[in-house]
């Protein structure tokens, strides 16, 4: 446990530290709140800032039997201030008892000593003060020693003792009354500040605000934080908990016997028991538990209402549970068992007790766990696992292993462990019957998600030779979508296909499902037309659907989120994808997550949701990691690194390429070309010179347009200019783009019309034809504004702006660029706002009366050995100048001659010696 910074109190000790502001400010100062608010921690801060001599004593549950010990403590501290090394003669001897005179004296010469100098007494926990002690204290308080002196007693809720209660309203004592309340979020995150703002939010919900809480759950790993918050048994053995240990476990060991085991029984009955279940699990009677209960209500442990006993927080259960002895707890489980049984209650809240309780042969308890494992495996297939794996400890089936192999199997994998459920899966996938096909798809799906690609392909090449069954529609399902996924395109056509003939499709889910998967077909065809059309029925298949419903087929919801980013519908699809994730969080089926979220992050991105983005990256990371499913990490974390590329410094942008390459690439083709594409871009260097696969697809045009830029980065126009032309086509099949004056269909895709505008006024930039780059760009802007990609359409508003700044229309260059700066602004794009700056300068440079126009004698020589292809070093090598001035001097030849690179120098030169006779 790490030491709390002081955060989130300062009303609270501006209260207290008040009281010295004069010798009619109050002095009795009163602190109070639960267990673990900070009470200790805000007196801490209180004393370092009192200007006056300050003694502390502390009341503690186990010293309380003992009579004036707090008493004891005052005076020793008084003595050691005073300078004596011994108790002062007015002190009784010690094991002696004082008798009423000796009591009054004492507090007489206590009074005295107190008020010699300005004091602050402080008497933390004052709950467990002894009866002598609080008399001493009652006497202080009724005769002040002096005006100098403050009395400060902190307890707990409900703490106050009774004698000072009374006391309290006595029209002398001034009295300041301090209650520390919980944490706000602000509080948490200056306490917390290198914590995950997602995960420290939840840390926050989950703490109630309270500190003590707060920084026990932030020490836990998350698996055990889940578990904790979930109400799941905490591992009795585990280290994860050591904090926990030394606080509230500690705490709770040192209560009285029957508070203790009674405490130790709520923990183990788990959901809040009544005190029936409560008497049978700790075996005990009904009267010992009424009482023991009424002490630990005492305590704050636990309340009692509507019937049932609770925890004050499932931490103090968490500790409860582990002050357990292995042995105790296992019968304990067991005795809570039976009594459900015995009252007949559901098969999962036997379960969770039965799984804990050593059980030998039962095949009574087998059975139970069975059906318990059964009934929960789509709302928490990890305790339908853990059930199963009992069952088959206690009661191994005989008649039909391999259905109990195939229900153990598919609830691994749906808790997301996907090693242990191929293991399991593996005799059912070998074995001919019934059961072979789904185990030979759940095997495949296993491969799939742990990076075997070879191993998932030949499961499913022997699937689809098995012949088909009543009722396996969605098995037929996922296999169709493992094999496009596989890229055997034919094959899950053909599959998809026999699937609408046959009766399954008369499943409403498997029906929108299906519907999906032949949209994204479509696309993958470039049929983008068809697949539109196709969309509508689609989004409003999923819309009928129940929760429970889009449960059964929500690995199938990421295929809808494509099909809504392919086609620009982005918005639309982020509403059913966050649908799809709130539904896999809700019914267990985590291992979709991965995918959900890695759809989710690009279309953000698409948005310019920049923040959202990265942070639904991470998520997607996080899930993929958690999965084994290595294909998505690397395929988020490319969408993570571009977008860093607009919104985070260079050091954070370079980590993040590292981390990307090192990893395997996707076996997915356009994954991993997105993926290879991304590194490319962002290490500005082209790793492979040729042009993408001729393969039709939604992003073809993207693809074109990104490597018809890198060929005009390396100066190879006659490649760009092919790429170009193809990524136009590919982005408007219908060849308007050859027109002299385009008219672009409304029916093609904005984000791929845009994508393929920019790269013809990149082109047309490069060689020095400024209206068609205008042109060009314009189309671009109107293409991203129709597609809702707000970066993207400032990027291409800078670049119209630059361009109607060379055409001398500065009006219309400075409106661009304040749009495009607004955008970046909001969309936390701050990387490209330098970009906004430098040309916003060069349009003021422009702009400047005198400007020159013609080359000097030495711009005109570097412009000529530009021109015929010589580098910055050769040209300053052959000059006799520095790279550096080389590089100034042809940055202000491009400025003049209107040109944004090398490629159009020659043909301006040529222009100018037209130009000038003399020349």
């Amino acid at each position: 446990m790490f030491e709390r910074a002081f955060v989130g109190r300062a009303a609270e000790l501006a209260a207290l530290t008040t009281t010295f502001a004069g010798p009619d400010a109050p002095w009795l100062l009163l602190v109070d709140g639960p267990a673990g608010i900070g009470k200790s921690r805000l007196i801490a801060e209180f004393i370092h800032v009192a200007r006056c001599r300050v003694l502390v004593v502390t009341g503690t549950e186990d010293a309380q039997p003992q009579p004036h010990y707090l008493a004891d403590d005052i005076v020793e501290q008084v003595s050691e201030r005073a300078g004596a090394g011994a108790a002062p003669p007015w002190y009784p001897a010690s094991g002696v008892t004082p008798d009423s005179r000796d009591r009054t004296d004492l507090a007489r010469h206590v009074r005295r000593a107190l008020g010699a100098v300005e004091t602050l007494l402080v008497v933390d926990d004052a709950q467990w003060a002894d009866p002598e002690s609080l008399r001493l204290l009652t006497f202080l308080i009724r005769n002040r020693p002096a005006r100098e002196f403050r009395l400060l007693l902190a307890f707990r809720d409900g703490g106050c003792p009774p004698s000072i209660a009374r006391l309290v309203r006595a029209p002398q004592v001034r009295t300041v009354h301090v209650r520390v309340p919980p944490f706000t979020e602000a509080d948490v995150d200056g306490l917390l500040p290198g914590e995950e703002p997602g995960r420290r939010a939840r840390l926050f919900t989950a703490s109630h605000g309270n500190p003590l809480y707060l920084t026990l759950l932030a020490g836990l790993p998350d698996r055990e934080l889940d578990r904790a918050l979930h109400g799941e048994e905490p591992g009795l053995a585990s280290n994860d908990f050591a904090a926990l240990d030394r606080t509230i476990r500690a705490e709770l060991a040192q209560l009285p016997d029957t508070e203790r085991l009674v405490a130790q029984a709520i923990a183990v009955c788990g959901l809040p028991p009544d005190l029936e279940l409560v008497c049978s699990t700790a075996a005990l009677t009904d009267v010992v538990v009424a009482a023991a209960v009424d002490g630990l209500v005492r305590r704050g442990v636990v309340s009692v209402g509507d019937g049932a006993v609770t925890f004050a927080h499932p931490l103090i259960r968490t500790a409860a549970y582990r002050v357990c002895g292995q042995g105790w707890v296992a019968m304990a489980h067991r005795r809570a068992a039976l009594a459900l049984r015995a009252r007949g209650a559901s098969m999962p809240s036997r379960a969770r007790h039965l799984e804990h309780a050593l059980l030998g042969a039962d095949e009574l308890a087998g059975a139970e766990l069975r059906l318990a494992a059964e009934q929960v495996l789509a709302d928490a297939p990890a305790a339908s696992a853990r059930w199963l794996s009992a069952a088959a400890r206690i009661a191994p089936a005989t008649d039909d292993p391999l259905a109990d192999a195939l229900a153990l199997g598919r609830a691994q994998l749906l808790s997301g462990e996907a090693a242990r459920a191929g293991e399991t899966l593996e005799p059912a996938a070998a074995t001919a019957g019934g059961h072979q096909l789904e185990a030979l798809l759940l095997s495949a799906r296993c491969a799939r998600m742990l990076g075997r690609v070879d191993r998932a392909r030949a499961l499913l090449a022997h699937g689809a030779t098995l012949p088909r069954r009543p009722g396996d529609g969605p098995v037929q399902l996922e296999l169709a979508i493992l094999e496009m996924q596989d890229h055997q395109d034919s094959e899950g056509r053909a599959r998809l296909s026999a699937l609408f003939d046959s009766d399954a499709i008369d499943d409403p889910a498997v029906r929108a499902a299906a519907t999906a998967l032949r949209c994204l077909g479509l696309l993958a065809d470039a049929r983008v037309a068809d697949a539109a059309h196709l969309y509508e029925p689609c989004g409003l298949a999923f819309d009928q659907l129940t929760d429970a419903a889009l449960r059964e087929v929500v690995h199938a919801a990421p295929t809808f989120g494509w099909c809504a980013y392919f086609l620009d519908r982005d918005a639309d699809g982020l509403r059913h994808v966050d649908r799809a994730i709130a539904v896999s969080r809700r019914f267990g089926r985590s291992y979709a997550l991965a995918e959900l979220h890695t759809v989710r992050a690009y279309s953000l991105a698409k948005l310019g949701r920049l923040t959202d983005a990265i942070a639904a990256a991470d998520e997607a990371t996080d899930a993929a990691t958690t999965f084994h499913y290595p294909d998505l990490v690397s395929f988020a974390g490319a969408l993570k690194l571009r977008t860093l590329q607009l919104t985070a410094a260079p050091e954070a942008v370079a980590a993040q390429w590292h981390v990307i390459s090192a990893l395997p690439r996707p076996s997915m083709r356009w994954w991993r070309q997105v993926v290879e594409t991304t590194l490319a871009d962002t290490a500005r260097i082209v790793l492979d010179s040729t042009p993408p696969e001729d393969r039709p697809g939604p992003l073809y045009p993207t693809h074109l347009s990104r490597a018809a830029r890198a060929a005009i980065a390396t100066g190879d126009l006659a490649s760009a200019a092919t790429l170009v032309t193809r990524a136009e086509a590919a982005a408007d099949p219908r060849g308007s783009w050859a027109s002299p004056s385009p008219k672009w269909s409304v029916d093609g895709l904005g984000s791929q019309i845009g994508a393929a505008a920019s790269a013809r006024a990149d082109y047309a930039a490069a060689v020095g034809d400024i209206a068609a780059a205008a042109a060009a760009a314009e189309v671009a802007i109107a293409a991203f504004e129709r597609a809702g990609m707000v970066v993207n359409r400032a990027q291409a508003e800078l670049f119209a702006g630059a361009i109607a700044g060379r055409n001398g229309d500065f009006a219309r260059a400075t409106s661009l660029f304040a749009s495009a700066r607004a955008a970046f602004v909001d969309t936390g794009a701050v990387r490209l706002l330098d970009e906004v700056t430098t040309a916003q300068r060069r349009l003021a440079g422009a702009q400047r009366v005198g400007a020159p126009t013609a080359l000097t004698g030495r711009e005109r020589e570097v412009a000529e050995l530009a021109a015929h292809g010589h580098t910055n070093k050769a040209i300053a090598a052959h000059l006799y100048l520095s790279p550096r001035t080389v590089e100034d001097h042809l940055g202000r030849v491009l400025r003049k001659l209107g040109l944004t690179g090398r490629a159009g120098i020659a043909r301006k030169l040529g222009e100018l010696d037209a130009a000038d006779p003399s020349a």
